[in-house]
């Protein structure tokens, strides 16, 4: 199975209860990781935002409310994650979203179209993070912003807090997801993924060579997430 289908099948399974899982797995703190992405944006009057693998429309919803006249786009490979995040807009009042179901490596969009691309613990999930890069590059205008917010490997000094974050990875998170999504195989793949992703310093290189200018990453809690930035 490729990992675009593989991705497929993992959000199918945790649609339903994907944002419970985030709160639970985070203890609440993903809320505060997703303000610190809209914080980071300087809007104009009708800035054109992409936000990719946006699926249940949480940055979508900070985005309208930190800025009404901002022109959102939702863009996500699965159509049940999309479902999931227009019903919540609706229910945040917010009907102006644009969704489009489609693949962050082939996005349908013009060149030169937006003015911030986001993506929030995405990038990790797509099958060739260059391709996907290179069509957030391909997409923004110049000048445009990219803002990704992904958890980080853990690569502390601290041995005990490293043992108790691999216990609480591999041990609860999946138990958690078992009980909770009643899906212990898709929380087993996330957690891996995590720790398959390049450090920070890997992953702003990797910004940097599809063209990007002046990245930089943030961490956030100690390293656990980081904020990566870079400039088109």
């Amino acid at each position: 199975m490729d990992k675009s289908q593989l991705i497929k099948e993992v959000f199918d399974s945790v649609a339903n209860r994907y944002d419970v899982m985030n709160d639970i797995m985070s203890l609440g703190m993903h809320r505060l990781w997703k303000d610190k992405v809209v914080n980071s944006m300087h809007f104009t009057k009708n800035s054109k935002v992409l936000d990719i693998a946006g699926g249940t429309g949480d940055i979508a919803i900070r985005i309208a409310r930190k800025e009404p006249s901002a022109q959102v786009t939702i863009c996500d490979i699965n159509q049940n994650m999309l479902s999931r995040g227009r019903d919540k807009a609706i229910n945040a009042n917010q009907f102006n979203f644009n969704w489009v179901c489609a693949n962050a490596e082939s996005l349908p969009f013009e060149d030169l179209e937006f003015d911030y691309c986001t993506i929030a613990f995405g990038i990790r999930n797509v099958s060739s993070r260059k391709k996907a890069l290179s069509e957030a590059y391909r997409v923004l205008k110049p000048n445009g912003k990219f803002i990704c917010l992904e958890f980080a490997p853990m690569h502390y000094q601290n041995e005990i807090f490293a043992k108790f974050y691999d216990l609480y990875s591999f041990k609860v998170i999946p138990k958690i997801g078992s009980i909770v999504a009643k899906d212990r195989s898709s929380y087993e793949y996330l957690v891996k993924s995590i720790r398959e992703f390049p450090t920070q310093a890997e992953f702003k290189i990797e910004i940097e060579e599809v063209g990007f200018k002046n990245v930089e990453f943030h961490n956030m809690s100690y390293g656990i997430v980081a904020l990566h930035i870079g400039t088109k």
